[in-house]
This record gives C-alpha cells, structure tokens and sequence, in this order.
C-alpha cells in the first residue's frame, strides 16, 4: 500500500500500515516487544497482537503512540481547519453539536 494514500486503502490496509508504522518506530527506538509494552503499560501479547494484525484498542494506540512520542502526529486528526478568515467566522457562527439528530419515525 501507499503509505500517503489512505484515502484509496481499505480499512483493514490502514490498520496495517499503522502497525508497521508503530513497529517501525519501535526498531528505532531499539526497544523489544515486551520493552515499549513495559512502558506503555500494555500487555505484550497485545502489542504483538496490534503489530501483526493492526487491531487493538483505541486506548491502547493512543499509550502506545504517547510512549513512542508521536502523540503530536495525531493532532489534526479529524480536526477543524479553516482555509480563511471567512471559513474561521463559519465555523464560529456554527453551533457546535452534542449528539445526532432524532430520526422522524414515519407513521404508517
């Protein structure tokens, strides 16, 4: 897969190059498996688990990422960003949402 194109990847290409990623930076930190697990206080069979197959939890990423100081990379992750003055007074001007719209139950 290419990795600047998650646009065009399946899902579960993602996942994957996210764990190849994670490993990656791990090598380069020259730690083991059970090392980063021992500092990011996750299991080491789930970080092998994540590595192998690209699945864990949300929480477990995100100890993960924090431990491998790549925290900042997450930032603009579905995050706002205006283009201009005017798209920064539009979402302003935009009420911020709690929760989903009720769906209209339609009456037979």
């Amino acid at each position: 897969m290419n990795a600047s194109h998650f646009a065009l990847a399946l899902p579960e290409e993602i996942c994957s190059e996210l764990a190849r990623r994670v490993r990656e930076r791990r090598l380069r930190f020259n730690w083991s498996i059970n090392e980063l697990a021992r500092r990011a206080g996750v299991a080491a069979v789930t970080l092998r688990k994540f590595e192998t197959t690209g699945h864990c939890r949300l929480d477990t990423f995100v100890k993960v990422l924090e431990t491998l100081n790549a925290l900042t990379e997450l930032q603009d992750v579905l995050a706002s960003s205006p283009r201009s003055i005017d798209d920064m007074r539009a979402l302003d001007a935009v009420r911020t949402r709690k929760h989903a719209y009720r769906r209209r139950v339609s009456s037979p």
